[in-house]
């Protein structure tokens, strides 16, 4: 039975290292269009390991973040679809989760994501990107992904990195004007 449970944990760290690989270099990514794409490939991968891991509440986030994603990069995200969207996660959160505080983080972050996620501004969609980030590096760990974890700090990182470039581009910008 251990043997069994250490090997769903090494499997789904493996899974997680792809979709964490995926994740890492869309902190590169400065279109909100193709954070989008990429986010959604991670996304679906990271589902996968978080079913084996137990971690019911981000799989279902992650699911419903592809949906999500690709109805946002269409321009269909509109404030009754957000609704629409934060109600169902909220439904299935209950259904899924276990009323830990942990079970709730993905409900919590998703649900800021959605609503700020038409931000048109690309330094304040990647602010956004980064911030919803950072909370995960906990959920991860407390769920046995270490990969995931690492990763999303490591997100976190590049995400800075481009929010930083991206800001100082933009003043530079300015003043030539």
């Amino acid at each position: 039975m251990m043997q069994q449970a250490l090997g769903f944990i090494i499997a789904a760290n493996i899974i997680d290292f792809i979709a964490s690989m995926i994740q890492t270099g869309s902190g590169f990514v400065t279109q909100r269009r193709k954070i989008l794409l990429w986010q959604s490939v991670q996304l679906g991968l990271q589902s996968i390991s978080m079913i084996l891991l137990g971690a019911f509440t981000g799989a279902v986030s992650n699911v419903l973040s592809v949906a999500r994603n690709i109805l946002c990069y269409y321009d269909k995200v509109n404030r009754p679809v957000k609704a629409i969207l934060i109600a169902v996660q909220f439904l299935l959160t209950l259904i899924v989760g276990d009323g830990s505080v942990i079970s709730w983080v993905p409900f919590i972050v998703c649900t800021i994501y959605i609503i700020f996620m038409t931000e048109t501004d690309p330094i304040r969609f990647k602010l956004l990107v980064t911030l919803t980030f950072i909370p995960w590096i906990f959920y991860y760990l407390i769920y046995k992904s270490y990969t995931g974890s690492f990763f999303a700090a490591a997100t976190t990182v590049t995400n800075i990195i481009s929010l930083t470039r991206m800001i100082r581009e933009k003043r530079e910008k300015a003043q030539v004007h």
